[in-house]
């Protein structure tokens, strides 16, 4: 199972929008807990905290994707559900013995 180009570009373009929400909120919360806490509100300090609570929440592109390959397939196969155990138990007899 594969995207095709155009699944590829639509699923990033959600990824890329995504992360630039979660690192604005990452800023945000960067500053709050600066703020809380005391500290100096200084723009380094909070774009490095802000960016290791974006890499901690932003490695979502290939989750994405891989969610959207697991929908696609599920779309085209889903349709065929396990056999019901009885079923199932007796196809594995039968595939046993023609095995022997």
């Amino acid at each position: 199972m594969f995207l095709t180009a155009q699944e590829e570009r639509e699923v990033e373009q959600v990824a890329r929008q995504e992360n630039l929400f979660l690192l604005r909120q990452c800023i945000a919360d960067a500053r709050n807990v600066m703020k809380d806490e005391n500290m100096m509100d200084m723009q380094s300090h909070v774009l490095s905290s802000a960016m290791t609570l974006f890499r901690k929440r932003a490695g979502h592109v290939v989750h994405y994707k891989e969610q959207r390959c697991k929908d696609k397939f599920n779309k085209y196969w889903g349709k065929f559900k396990k056999l019901p155990k009885k079923v199932e138990a007796e196809v594995t007899k039968e595939t046993k013995k023609k095995k022997k």
